[in-house]
């Protein structure tokens, strides 16, 4: 199989959470020295009162300024230990991302070369881990890495985040962040490509798919999926692509991956120049 990137967004966001972590690691590193140097300060003038002031808690007006200094620095090394929690977070989310795509491409490198695989494909709908084009079809296919029993009724996706033992300790609806379900992540891109590749002259479907990539990941009740297929092994997508196949010729499939990238390129500059 031939991978072929078009964008590494899942990248570029990683690299930028771990410059963004760096930097607030640096601030909570400064801010947290500046308030042991004005607690320091904040002590020396303290001892540096008269007796009696020190009695009656009467404060210096030096004692004053380093009590302010004090508490400035306190909070914002409060802040900033807060941000390298919170980036620390991102960074572990999005190179989970990363991990989980390079390991549906490491299951399916079995693949012969007569396969393509599209990596960071954009259109008018949204943005794809892959796609997928060969001499059984077309499909666009969403990565998760993600340690959950995932539970599907039609657009209704649900996750039970599972412990190390298998035990659900959390749950939540399986969306990005603008709400769409992981179905409707892989589905709508789809749908596009589809219409994209017909007013081309290559009417087809496109197939769409959710991989779960997580070693412990696990499929609960799925009823009436509104996309072609989900699962956590490579193994069983490449029983569907079979079982689904819409035969291409190989120069049906060239012109197919010509058009994939030009239709990324239109929509990425225009994203970009929005």
């Amino acid at each position: 199989m031939r991978v072929e990137y078009l964008s590494d967004h899942g990248g570029q966001q990683l690299q930028q959470a771990e410059q963004q972590l760096h930097g607030a690691q640096a601030a909570f590193v400064e801010w947290h020295g500046a308030y042991a140097e004005a607690a320091s300060a904040l002590k020396a003038t303290r001892r540096a009162k008269p007796l009696w002031k020190r009695l009656l808690s009467v404060r210096t007006p030096e004692e004053r300024d380093a009590l302010a200094r004090s508490e400035q620095a306190r909070q914002q090394a409060s802040f900033a230990q807060s941000g390298v929690q919170q980036l620390s977070h991102r960074v572990e989310q999005r190179a989970a991302g990363v991990r989980g795509e390079d390991a549906l491409a490491w299951g399916l490198s079995g693949l012969p070369d007569a396969w393509v695989m599209l990596r960071g494909y954009r259109n008018r709908r949204g943005e794809a881990d892959h796609v997928l084009v060969g001499p059984q079809g077309v499909w666009v296919i969403e990565v998760k890495l993600r340690r959950v029993r995932l539970h599907v009724n039609g657009d209704e996706w649900r996750y039970e985040k599972l412990d190390r033992w298998g035990n659900p300790v959390e749950s939540g609806w399986a969306t990005d962040r603008s709400g769409r379900s992981w179905a409707r992540q892989a589905s709508d891109v789809a749908e596009d490509l589809a219409a994209w590749l017909h007013r081309n002259h290559h009417v087809l479907p496109v197939r769409s798919a959710v991989m779960l990539m997580h070693e412990d990941a696990q499929l609960g009740r799925c009823d009436d999926l509104a996309i072609d297929f989900v699962a956590t092994q490579p193994g069983l997508l490449l029983q569907e692509m079979w079982r689904r196949a819409t035969p291409l010729t190989a120069q049906a499939c060239e012109d197919i991956v010509a058009l994939i990238r030009r239709d990324h390129q239109f929509h990425n500059r225009r994203r970009r120049s929005s």
